[in-house]
């Protein structure tokens, strides 16, 4: 789930904090970084586990209902229809997902309110309009229908990203990997699923060395890369490059120089198009011309030295 790209951007944002703020302590920054991997996966549980409370909300709704002096066959009807839903009951009954609640201690309890507000604008919805038309949906429906839902609670409701916002201060960080995670999730999930959810790290112990050597040399090499962008911006005033700009360079040439089994295109390439996520629209251009200039510089200089999959183009 958390793949190198996103590695690269949890240390560009604790690189930033750390630029900002003058007097910043490094370790804090650094453990900082570590503590959001552990929140990225949480905020991907607490999403992953709304089709579970929402069922839970729903058994009150339907209760209530039923209660009434006279009760709407078209609405318990339509409830029960939602309650049976295929892959919330799949989700709600994997023992890997219930212990991952339990050990990161997602919980979504005093949420009535929201859940109730939900539901009353999902009534309204064309998701369920076209869901409630099918006769007997599949597994395959029922997870198209959850998806689409989350999809639009993530993407479309002010009210729920409002929030997710004050919930969770990773939400418009973490947002895009975790609805992407959450909708491959639901793809790949069967009736006789052991483990539903994805796997953190692909290799933790790499990846985590990955992440706090590269925040490291970043930090301990500062003067040393800010040297080498300087020799190549020699025209421009140094307080006018973007931070972000700066921070992305010398990542970029921090992996060059002392990530010998990275390639030095894939390091490149990785932060241009971090370039295009956080910068100005000028900055994908700015930063390759400079980045070219300096790893030419360093090839000259027997610098940059690769090893195994390093040395691949």
């Amino acid at each position: 789930m958390l793949n190198r790209r996103f590695l690269r951007v949890k240390a560009f944002q604790a690189l930033y904090s750390y630029s900002r703020e003058e007097g910043a302590n490094a370790a804090a920054c650094r453990k900082q970084l570590l503590t959001g991997l552990d929140k990225t996966y949480e905020l991907y549980l607490f999403l992953l586990s709304f089709g579970v409370e929402f069922k839970s909300f729903l058994n009150q709704e339907l209760d209530a209902e039923k209660a009434k002096y006279i009760p709407s066959t078209d609405q318990i009807s339509l409830i029960q229809r939602l309650i049976n839903n295929q892959a919330v009951l799949v989700i709600e009954n994997n023992p890997a997902f219930n212990k991952a609640l339990k050990d990161y201690k997602v919980l979504w309890h005093n949420h009535n309110d929201l859940l109730r507000q939900i539901w009353i604008e999902l009534k309204g919805h064309d998701l369920l309009k076209s869901y409630i038309q099918i006769e007997s949906p599949t597994l395959n429906d029922d997870k198209n229908f959850l998806a689409g839902i989350l999809e639009w609670l993530c993407v479309d409701l002010e009210l729920f990203e409002s929030f997710m916002e004050e919930r969770f201060v990773n939400w418009e960080d973490d947002q895009v990997l975790v609805l992407t995670t959450l909708q491959r999730t639901l793809q790949m999930l069967k009736q006789n699923s052991v483990n539903i959810l994805p796997e953190k790290h692909k290799d933790e112990e790499e990846d985590l060395k990955f992440v706090k050597q590269l925040f490291d040399e970043c930090v301990q090499n500062d003067q040393e890369l800010i040297a080498l962008i300087s020799a190549k911006t020699q025209n421009w005033d140094q307080d006018r490059i973007a931070l972000v700009d700066m921070i992305l360079m010398k990542m970029a040439l921090c992996e060059v120089l002392y990530f010998p089994y990275i390639p030095l295109k894939v390091s490149i390439n990785e932060y241009l198009e971090l370039a295009k996520l956080y910068s100005t629209p000028n900055s994908h251009g700015f930063i390759n011309g400079v980045l070219d200039k300096v790893q030419i510089d360093l090839n000259n200089d027997n610098k940059i030295n690769k090893l195994g999959r390093g040395l691949v183009n």
